[in-house]
């Protein structure tokens, strides 16, 4: 999915979503070509608690908690930890 379906199929909702193909332009932004929302929420800390939880199973997997107010995700990467 695109982030604009997405937000189409989630509106006013957490969402908890995979990468599946995304790059990082010059500006360190994440460009999100394809995703696959995992989970949908009413709050944040439930999110976050769910995030944790997976993450902890498999770090390698790229995961984030976006709001589908957002026009667009705006996801900066920040360098390696």
């Amino acid at each position: 999915m695109k982030w604009e379906d997405v937000r189409q199929a989630f509106p006013k909702q957490w969402v908890l979503i995979e990468v599946a193909q995304a790059y990082t332009n010059d500006e360190s932004e994440r460009i999100l070509e394809e995703i696959t929302p995992l989970k949908k929420f009413s709050n944040s800390p439930e999110a976050i608690r769910v995030y944790q939880e997976l993450h902890r199973e498999n770090p390698t997997r790229e995961l984030y908690i976006l709001h589908t107010s957002r026009e667009n995700p705006n996801i900066i990467k920040s360098g390696q930890v």
